[in-house]
């Protein structure tokens, strides 16, 4: 392939790609051991519970609408399955305990939103602080801490060097590519999102749409909130709260847009993994909380400008090609 040739390909990336490229460059030269093998899967280890309910908030966003309330239910799942681990029961039980729950947040959004047509932001809003004051009473406000090692093996064991928590993340993304890309379901929430009065009229069921998409969210942040569990080997009630504006800001990094019918999940695990680069990065240069928060915001709006004026560039290049 020649160089002209190279140079044609690495312009069709989106732009994203180059945002990480970048990021990665910069923390490779400014901070040590950033490129190490070990610190590469430590980045995707964190990255891989903010990609899980990441790809829920994506499937929300793309039907045009969001989910506040996947935070809190990361951390009220956590805790129902911390308290039935606790309590005895088998992990495979505590799980499902917990996915159950998760799963109800999600039946009463969907249906109050997809059925009852009741405004998105004022249903999950709501839920959002229902599930998190849940969260604080059932355990008093205390963290739970300290499980078995067999379930901690879900967030923090390894096979083969890799962390288990990558391999889980990467088998449910590859779930909701294809769910996302090959069923009728995923062709669907494109459709309500593109336009769910024309969706409507073309016989899609967009409440039926609407509902499945956010249990579905809930169950995927229901999940990565067992994730973060087992990861940092207890359950906090707050331990998931400020993973919804993460999750936001993975999926419009990821080109997903507000207005929905757009985008992806493909482009929202780049964004996670941006955003977890990012922290990464920050922390190893020493920065404070508070500046990493700053930073990671400036940075991601600047992502996202270079990657709107590269699409605007690539359609403006394709349109004078047609025209020639």
């Amino acid at each position: 392939m020649t160089y002209a040739k190279i140079i044609k390909q690495l312009k069709k990336l989106p732009g994203i790609i180059y945002g990480l490229v970048i990021i990665i460059a910069f923390f490779g030269v400014t901070a040590d051991y950033f490129l190490t093998f070990m610190n590469m899967m430590n980045i995707l280890k964190q990255a891989s519970v903010l990609i899980v309910v990441s790809l829920g908030m994506t499937l929300a966003i793309l039907l045009g609408k969001i989910d506040m309330s996947v935070g809190s239910t990361m951390s009220l799942v956590g805790v129902v399955t911390g308290i039935c681990l606790h309590k005895g029961i088998s992990i495979p039980l505590a799980i499902c305990i917990g996915m159950a729950v998760g799963s109800i947040i999600g039946f009463i959004n969907g249906y109050l939103i997809g059925y009852r047509k009741f405004d998105y932001w004022i249903v999950t809003f709501s839920n959002m602080g229902i599930a998190q004051s849940l969260a604080l009473v059932i355990t008093n406000g205390a963290t739970i801490p300290g499980f078995d090692s067999s379930f901690r093996f879900l967030g923090d064991g390894q096979i083969y060097g890799v962390p288990v928590g990558i391999l889980i993340a990467m088998a449910i993304a590859l779930a909701i590519i294809y769910l996302s890309y090959n069923t009728k379901f995923g062709s669907n929430i494109y459709a309500v999102g593109g336009n769910e009065q024309v969706a409507r009229y073309s016989g899609i069921d967009t409440s039926k749409v609407i509902f499945k998409t956010y249990i579905l969210s809930s169950l995927l942040a229901g999940f990565a909130g067992i994730l973060l569990v087992s990861k940092v080997n207890s359950a906090n009630p707050i331990a998931g709260s400020g993973y919804e504006f993460d999750a936001i800001a993975a999926t419009l990094i990821g080109g997903t847009p507000f207005d929905g019918g757009r985008g992806g999940v493909l482009g929202t695990i780049i964004g996670a993994c941006i955003i977890a680069t990012l922290r990464n990065g920050l922390n190893m240069l020493g920065l404070t909380p508070p500046i990493q928060f700053t930073l990671v915001g400036f940075i991601i709006i600047l992502i996202i400008i270079f990657d709107v004026l590269n699409e605007k560039y690539k359609a403006k290049k394709g349109g004078a090609a047609n025209e020639a």
